[in-house]
């Protein structure tokens, strides 16, 4: 019986593990007093290109700004009861009305300036404001101004109701940055948080270095705190684009974490003692996508031919050895609303055959798919190359180093590309940033009266049941209109020097690091 009770109780850790997204040991360790290797090293599988908060929205960037710069509002995923959103650098907040919130902010937060200047409502009103002149401005859809009522509380207006306009100010980007610092002409203000720790190097596509600050404000504050004090003295990100980099620097101990380890190594970490391979649903989607403003992908019935003749399975075969989930809508799981019971596009070669007749498209199609270079979109390109073949259009591939596919379909220069995407807070955040007429994110150049208006409906509407069956049929309708195609989600994989402690994991990869370390 005994046995019973413990492999249940067991079970349940596992799943409340999975449900949260953290693995390992999420435990916050105790300002360091565990025995620790000085240096954490994380190998990225990503390149960081940007640390100016407001002027970015890559997790490669946030994953790393986490650690120096805190935000009004937590998000916690749901690991510390049923809120999933908590105090933050504001203790609490109300709705006065429907469009005046006001927020109390803590009284003993100092930033990293080596002058501990008080974090006030000041900075706030600063950070906010700043924020509506920069591209993270679609964070704070809604937002008029902000007034200051005193040092430590702050008033803020929208235009109208929104149902995550708190959520949104857990945004990495919406960090509350120094007021002073601008003012007095520091070099590169934007680096100087309030976090446990501060900037210290980066030297682009090599590493990324932080170091703990010593006169945190809250190095008082409990381990179980969500801003507790870092452990780790250093941490270092490492960019190792190429997997099996990562995977080789790991087992020989040159990195501690590797992210995202290619799914034909997983055998071989699984056997080596020294390493732990962690495996979690995940809520990043990728997906094949469209410019809809180019010819001939402004029509509709072409788009959703093109969607019927790609194989799903195959690509999540050749992608990711089959480790993650087919889907059919534009949401990420997880979010609130997710619906995924439509129609959507099985693999049907007749089917798309009939859609590119009803489209009144003729003669051979040639285009070009582009997509960021390397796992998983050379193997993606490749399956979806040769099932276009199928129905008489030829693509030619294009691969991109990152920064550059971001800035060419910024600007509309693709046709077809490949793109992921995650959101684990906000529906917002998919909605409109991907969709929303004019969205600085929208690199399908999709506008649609409809989709905004269900877009707003979904943020502004009280009643929840209604609000509901605005966001199913805005999912449907995104689905029929065809702006991209869904693939799958991928499963979180990722491995680590055994030792490792005091990580939180998400399924998407926004990890947060402030609290591991390697035990000693």
């Amino acid at each position: 019986m005994k046995k019973l009770l413990v492999l249940i109780m067991a079970a349940l850790m596992i799943l409340a593990m999975a449900v949260a997204g953290c693995g390992g040991d999420d435990k916050k360790a105790d300002n360091g007093s565990t025995p620790h290797k000085e240096k954490l090293v994380i190998g990225t599988d990503a390149d960081i290109n940007n640390l100016n908060l407001q002027k970015q929205q890559d997790a490669a960037n946030n994953v790393i700004l986490k650690n120096t710069h805190q935000t009004l509002v937590f998000f916690n995923n749901g690991s510390q009861g049923k809120e999933r959103f908590g105090p933050g650098l504001a203790t609490d907040w109300k709705f006065v009305d429907d469009t005046h919130i006001i927020m109390n902010l803590r009284k003993d937060v100092y930033f990293n300036d080596g002058k501990k200047t008080p974090m006030t409502a000041d900075d706030v009103k600063f950070t906010l404001d700043m924020a509506m002149k920069n591209v993270i401005k679609s964070a704070l859809a809604g937002y008029v101004k902000s007034t200051v009522k005193d040092k430590y509380q702050i008033e803020i207006e929208i235009s109208s109701y929104n149902n995550e306009f708190i959520q949104s100010l857990s945004s990495v980007p919406l960090s509350i940055q120094s007021k002073k610092a601008y003012d007095d002409g520091v070099k590169e203000p934007w680096l100087i948080g309030t976090g446990p720790y501060k900037y210290d190097k980066w030297v682009q596509g090599e590493y990324c270095r932080l170091t703990k600050v010593k006169d945190y404000w809250g190095n008082n504050l409990p381990a179980t705190e969500n801003f507790a004090p870092g452990v780790s003295d250093i941490i270092e990100f490492r960019p190792m684009i190429e997997a099996s980099a990562r995977v080789m620097a790991l087992q020989a101990g040159e990195i501690d974490v590797c992210v995202n380890p290619p799914i034909s190594d997983l055998k071989f970490l699984k056997d080596d003692k020294n390493i732990t391979v962690y495996e979690q649903p995940g809520t990043r989607l990728f997906y094949f996508a469209f410019n809809v403003e180019k010819k001939p992908w402004d029509n509709q019935k072409l788009r959703q031919a093109v969607a019927c003749a790609i194989d799903k399975k195959s690509v999540l075969d050749a992608a990711l050895n089959g480790k993650g989930t087919l889907q059919k809508t534009i949401l990420n799981r997880g979010l609130w609303g997710f619906y995924d019971e439509m129609p959507g596009y099985d693999y049907n070669l007749e089917r798309a055959k009939q859609l590119m007749k009803e489209s009144g498209v003729t003669g051979p199609i040639k285009t070009t798919l582009t997509y960021a270079t390397g796992a998983p979109y050379e193997q993606i390109a490749t399956v979806i190359q040769a099932n276009l073949a199928q129905i008489g259009i030829t693509v030619d591939l294009v691969p991109m180093e990152q920064a550059a596919l971001k800035a060419a379909c910024k600007d509309g220069k693709q046709s077809l590309f490949l793109w992921r995407w995650n959101e684990d807070s906000k529906v917002d955040f998919v909605y409109r940033d991907l969709f929303y007429t004019g969205s600085g994110s929208n690199y399908h150049h999709f506008s649609d009266p409809k989709a905004d208006k269900l877009i707003d409906e979904v943020a502004t509407l009280k009643d929840q049941n209604k609000r509901m069956e605005a966001g199913v049929e805005l999912q449907k309708y995104l689905v029929d209109e065809c702006p991209q195609v869904p693939l799958y989600i991928a499963n979180l994989v990722v491995a680590y020097n055994k030792d490792l402690k005091g990580q939180y994991f998400y399924g998407g990869g926004n990890h947060d690091w402030r609290h591991a370390y390697i035990a000693k």
